[in-house]
This record gives C-alpha cells, structure tokens and sequence, in this order.
C-alpha cells in the first residue's frame, strides 16, 4: 500500500516537474483554444493532488479545527512576513532591473494581467484557489519534506524557494532571472512558514491564497 502511494506521489511529481518546470504545459495551447489548456491541466491536477494527499489533508484539517485561535493568528503572521518578503525581493529585483537597464514587466506578470482583462473570474479562481493548492503540494508537501530528510532545513528551504522562483520564468532571458528574483521572496516565506507550523499545509496554502487574492485586488482596481 505504501509502495502504491509512493508511485503515486513520483507521478504527480514527475507531472508537475514536466508541466511546470519545464513548460510542457505548451503542449496542450496548440489543440486548445485561448488558455483552456493550462486550465485544464491545473483543474487535473489539483483533483489528483486532493484524492493523492486526501488523508493528509484531512488530517491537518483535524488540526487547525482544534486550535482555530492558533491557526489564524499564524495565517494572518504568516501573511504579514509574505508581504515584507515580497516587498524587500520585489524591491531587490527593481533595483537588479534599474542596474542592467531592463524595464518592463516579467513574462509571467504580463500573461496573468492579460488574461484577467479576459476572463477576471476564472483566472481568479485559478491563481487564488487551485494554482496554489497544487503549488503547495508540490513544493512544500513533496519537495521540501523529501529534501529535509537528508539536507539541512535552511538549505532545502533555499533550494525550494529557488526552484519556485523559477517555475514562474518564461524563458532564460536575463530579465526573466531579474523578474523571478521577486518571487524568491515568497518562495522562502512559504517554505519558512511551513516549517515553523510543524508541516502543517493549511498554513502556507491559506498564506499563498490571501497573498494572491491581494495581488488580484490591487490589479482589478488598478484595472477600473
């Protein structure tokens, strides 16, 4: 049963690495129309995420209903230490910007304010629902709990907050790097508060959840 559920783990790894870190997700613009294709792979993937990891989740829900004074005031912490992570990388990556003389905005923050212009409601739902639920999974509940098994916890936090960084690169132009740099702060912040809240999921995935529902706020009246 166990060796099962290793497998399964591997392949919504191995999934997600190909999709995401590597962009295969491209595959399926071509037969698709408009962005049909990365909504359907999300959806995908977070219905397998939830059924792979559904007593774990089920679990750490038991948690957080038995200390609900707890497990606010460290979301709502836990948002605050995101907000100032964000704001000294994005705050660095400004400065990288100004020094290599880029301007502009990075790839992935271009493509999430034009598809809000089209589709507000489900590109909402997507970024501040599903993507971070599967982002979650991934990095924190997979990725970081296998490298602190052999790895020092400030080295695999590191290594984690890297790799989602560069999840949300488009291509290996230089300012994709200096862009990416701005999501290494919640990158770290994520893994950090996972960490501090015993592995809990429920701590960074709500965290993740706020902080792009704040991002999506800001756009949509920056939109009006």
């Amino acid at each position: 049963m166990k060796s099962n559920k290793n497998k399964e783990v591997l392949i919504f790894s191995i999934l997600y690495t190909v999709l995401f870190v590597f962009d295969g997700i491209r595959v399926f613009d071509a037969p698709l129309p408009s962005s049909s294709g990365t909504y359907l792979v999300y959806t995908i993937m977070f219905v397998y995420g939830c059924f792979l990891f559904k007593s774990l989740l089920l679990q750490k829900w038991e948690e957080v209903r038995n200390s609900k004074r707890k497990f606010i005031f460290g979301v709502l912490t836990g948002w605050l230490f995101l907000i100032l992570m964000t704001v000294v990388f994005g705050f660095v990556s400004e400065m990288l910007k100004q020094f290599f003389g880029l301007d502009g905005q990075g790839l992935n923050q271009s493509n999430i304010q034009s598809s809000f212009q089209e589709q507000p409601i489900l590109i909402a739902v997507f970024a501040c629902i599903i993507g971070p639920l599967v982002e979650e999974l991934f990095f924190r509940q997979i990725l970081l709990r296998y490298l602190r098994k052999s790895l020092p916890t400030w080295l695999s936090i590191l290594i984690v907050g890297f790799a989602f960084a560069l999840t949300h690169m488009h291509s290996l132009s230089l300012s994709e790097w200096v862009g990416a740099v701005g999501y290494l702060g919640g990158g770290l912040a994520f893994s950090i508060i996972y960490v501090k809240e015993k592995e809990n999921i429920y701590y960074p995935l709500l965290v993740h959840m706020l902080g792009n529902s704040l991002s999506f706020i800001i756009l949509a009246i920056g939109s009006m």
